[in-house]
């Protein structure tokens, strides 16, 4: 998302690594990324649908719910929230949230 490539540097000074994850080809994606000007971050393609599945997110069987995950350092969920189909996360709230972790 570009919200997120624009502030994609301070998320790396406070030691945060922004990843996009779908269930859409990585020829989607990179598609995508071409189509939005370019995005820098790692996209994921979980075509399988495992990740979705054990994240929660799975909808319908087939479809991942937009929803943006804040994990620290030892694996654990610090923060999730889930979008509206239309809806983008806040980026700065994100970046508030992943400031404030150890």
């Amino acid at each position: 998302m570009p919200s997120l490539q624009e502030k994609l540097p301070e998320f790396e000074r406070h030691n945060t690594q922004v990843l996009g994850i779908s269930v859409d080809s990585t020829f989607c994606h990179q598609e995508w990324a071409k189509t939005l000007g370019g995005i820098t971050y790692p996209l994921l393609s979980d075509i399988n649908r495992k990740a979705s599945e054990a994240y929660g997110v799975l909808s319908d069987g087939y479809f991942a719910k937009r929803t943006c995950f804040i994990v620290d350092k030892a694996g654990n969920v610090r923060f999730k929230e889930a979008y509206e189909r239309g809806a983008l996360p806040d980026p700065n709230k994100l970046l508030e949230v992943a400031k404030g972790l150890p």
